[in-house]
């Protein structure tokens, strides 16, 4: 028997991309009611409400206005015995993607399940296609081991350590609290009744896992499926989005409260990696070896420029404090 999914959708003025999102849902081969949309909306003053509605979302005023408050709201309303979560920028690549999500729950000891790999179009933008091909948004994040999906230049989901059991569709993890990997977004879905159990507000997904392992609900699934990360294909935006990100961290806004932990010495040789331009090239040409795309060419220029951005940034806040 299927359970009822909820999806659960963070969102501020994304009238443009919600349709997209909401139809990928609309198309999904999965009785329409077991399915249930709920829209946690930040005070949009686009067309956002109005598109939500048209598709029989249900609207909640999230008067916090950040996501990571946003998702709670919309979990205490749910009615579904799943929850997924995503972005209104992300799209389900297929009609049979909820079945396949859902399938590893038939063992009752799975927790959560999230998908293997990043989708793409060949229609998509250079961005769109980039991240997918590194696992992440970030290269450096791949380099360091907590990419969330398979990047392609070393082949690997994630470069933390895991115990593994393979399906025929999945494979089934265990995770232990000292060493996990990055998940719980873009695609994650997860037991209601679990996820009640533990710390989740505000909703940040490295914290969420983090409080699923040390209450030991530490057995996941990576099911052998994609999902798209829609970009709006700028590099602007792609650089923007990562000082956005370092500047929350810095100002204190979000608490990470761990870094995977990623030791000194790692940080250090992987600056030092990446910070030469020419390893990141070789890398570059691993990826288009087992995933061809031009837009490997931008990867030794992204990995050297934000390693420059990230030191930037790391001694601008040493001075401040």
């Amino acid at each position: 028997m299927l359970p009822k999914v909820s999806f659960i959708i963070p969102i501020y003025n994304g009238e443009k991309r919600l349709p997209s999102c909401l139809d990928s849902i609309k198309k999904q081969n999965y009785p329409k009611n077991l399915i249930e949309v709920l829209i946690a909306d930040g005070g949009s003053t686009d067309k956002t409400i109005k598109v939500a509605k048209k598709y029989g979302a249900i609207i909640i005023n999230n008067k916090f206005k950040v996501e990571e408050k946003g998702r709670p709201l919309a979990i205490k309303k749910s009615r579904g015995e799943i929850l997924c979560f995503i972005d209104d920028d992300n799209i389900l690549p297929n009609k049979n993607w909820l079945r396949n999500m859902v399938l590893p729950f038939k063992e009752k000891d799975i927790v959560a399940t999230e998908t293997l790999y990043y989708s793409f179009n060949s229609e998509d933008d250079k961005i769109t296609k980039y991240n997918a091909l590194i696992g992440g948004d970030d290269p450096i994040a791949s380099y360091l081991g907590i990419n969330d999906r398979l990047c392609y230049f070393n082949n690997k989901w994630t470069g933390q350590p895991y115990k593994k059991l393979e399906r025929k569709n999945y494979t089934k993890i265990l995770l232990t609290k000292e060493k996990f990997p990055a998940m719980g977004s873009n695609g994650f879905l997860i037991r209601k009744s679990i996820l009640q159990k533990v710390k989740h507000n505000p909703f940040i997904h490295p914290l969420l896992i983090y409080e699923l392992i040390k209450n030991k609900y530490n057995k996941f699934a990576k099911v052998n499926e994609g999902i798209l990360h829609k970009q709006d294909g700028s590099f602007k935006t792609f650089y923007r989005k990562k000082i956005r990100r370092i500047e929350r961290r810095y100002s204190g806004e979000i608490n990470w409260g761990n870094n995977y932990g990623i030791s000194s010495s790692k940080l250090v040789l992987t600056t030092l990696y990446c910070g030469t331009f020419i390893l990141p090239l070789f890398d570059a040409i691993k990826g288009f070896i087992r995933k061809p795309s031009l837009v490997w060419l931008f990867h030794p220029i992204a990995t050297a420029s934000l390693i420059f951005i990230y030191i930037f940034y790391d001694i601008k806040n040493r001075i401040i404090q």
